[in-house]
């Protein structure tokens, strides 16, 4: 059962860190299972805690796979009521993320902490006016092919996201979407494409190894500062995610999607 119970953990948490705006991080807040996690994946304790983290690693995998044709079959067929899905997701988390952002200052922003809450949030603002096709949802067909400088950029950026999927409330796929990656991965994962699945897999891993230290100093020394820079990236995403809008049937189930997700993320980023 300890091993069943692990599986169906990390299978939950795959399946939410196959969806921008959801948050691995946060489901394991959830699931109560995130300190567990951030003990045990550190360099002296990762081989004494195998039995608790393989099965949680097998289970995340297989909901990233299962969710995959899902995801790329969307992205093909109706692109703007997925993005729309995605930003209600988005902006159901937003709340609880605030809230955690000002329960570190005890219940307030330190005035100096709103700069990097604007930094982040000018960031995404110039991707969206300098490069507002940035996180169109490309197959690897569409860019170019695999060649070397698309291998460095998955290793990077999913070096990164994993990163990201360290801190309750940001989502590694979010990530990746602002990256103009997320499309490629998606469809290498529904296709078992391992050009691209394995330079995002030593990504993830190099973002791991690195990440967890670097993410509990900040933690731990400059807590604030830390959410500040994530909920100005959050809020300015909404504008790089953006699809347009257009009447119609098409309109009417995207906005549904949005409010349906932003509710779902809402509740579940809201859990304690």
């Amino acid at each position: 059962m300890y091993y069943l119970k692990n599986t169906l953990y990390g299978l939950l948490i795959g399946i939410a860190n196959a969806i921008p705006g959801v948050s691995g991080g946060t489901m394991a807040v959830i699931l109560d299972i995130y300190d567990d996690i951030m003990f045990s994946i550190s360099k002296t304790n990762i081989k004494s805690h195998l039995k608790f983290l393989v099965p949680l690693a097998a289970g995340a995998v297989i909901g990233i796979f299962a969710l995959s044709k899902v995801i790329v079959g969307a992205m093909e067929s109706h692109p703007v009521i997925l993005n729309f899905c995605f930003i209600g997701l988005v902006v159901g988390s937003m709340p609880a993320l605030a809230k955690k952002t000002q329960n570190e200052g005890d219940g307030k922003i330190k005035p100096v902490n709103w700069i990097f809450f604007v930094v982040a949030f000018l960031v995404m603002l110039a991707l969206a006016i300098v490069n507002p096709d940035a996180v169109t949802n490309k197959s690897l067909e569409a860019m170019g092919g695999l060649d070397m400088l698309l291998i460095a950029r998955l290793f990077v950026c999913s070096a990164i996201a994993m990163v990201a999927m360290i801190l309750p409330g940001l989502s590694g796929s979010l990530i990746l979407l602002l990256f103009g990656i997320y499309g490629v991965i998606m469809e290498a994962v529904a296709t078992f494409n391992m050009g691209v699945i394995i330079p995002v897999f030593l990504g993830i891993a190099a973002g791991g190894i690195l990440g967890v230290k670097f993410i509990k100093n900040l933690l731990r020394f400059h807590p604030q500062v830390l959410y500040c820079a994530i909920l100005g990236l959050m809020i300015g995403s909404v504008l790089i995610i953006w699809p347009g809008f257009a009447p119609g049937l098409e309109g009417v189930l995207a906005v549904v999607g949005f409010v349906g997700f932003t509710a779902v993320a809402y509740l579940l980023s809201s859990r304690k």
